[in-house]
């Protein structure tokens, strides 16, 4: 079996790598960066599996992505997540609605949904507010 590898790094390369494996912001971008700099030290596919305990695929998708684009290749990608419950325009009237009764937000949670059939928890409404800016 062929054992892979990443190609060499320059120091450049090999200095954001280090920054970012020890200050990153999010812990998978350290332990993708930590997998190039290990390959980078020699370390073998399947070893570099022990130490972080992933899969061979897992690696193998990382060492692909840093040949690819770099370090921005191993950063996540944006996700676009569940759609809003609420339009911007029941956005506003919710803000109205707070406006007239700040203080009672299940009392607001009632009225709002008798008016627009939609059902929310409170959770979800203080979302929508602090979106909203209030």
């Amino acid at each position: 079996m062929a054992f892979r590898f990443v190609p060499p790094l320059s120091d450049a390369d090999h200095q954001a790598l280090m920054a970012t494996y020890t200050y990153g912001e999010k812990p998978a971008l350290r332990r993708r960066a930590h997998a190039i700099v290990l390959s980078h030290q020699g370390h073998t596919i399947d070893q570099i599996c022990k130490i972080l305990t992933v899969t061979r695929e897992t690696v193998s998708l990382w060492f692909d992505a840093w040949e690819a684009q770099g370090l921005e290749g191993l950063r996540d990608k944006p996700r676009t997540g569940r759609p809003a419950i609420y339009s911007d325009s029941e956005r506003v009237r919710l803000l109205e609605l707070v406006q007239e009764e700040p203080h009672q937000l299940k009392a607001v949670q009632a009225r709002f949904q008798l008016e627009t059939g939609k059902c929310a928890c409170t959770m979800t409404l203080k979302r929508a507010l602090k979106k909203s800016g209030l």
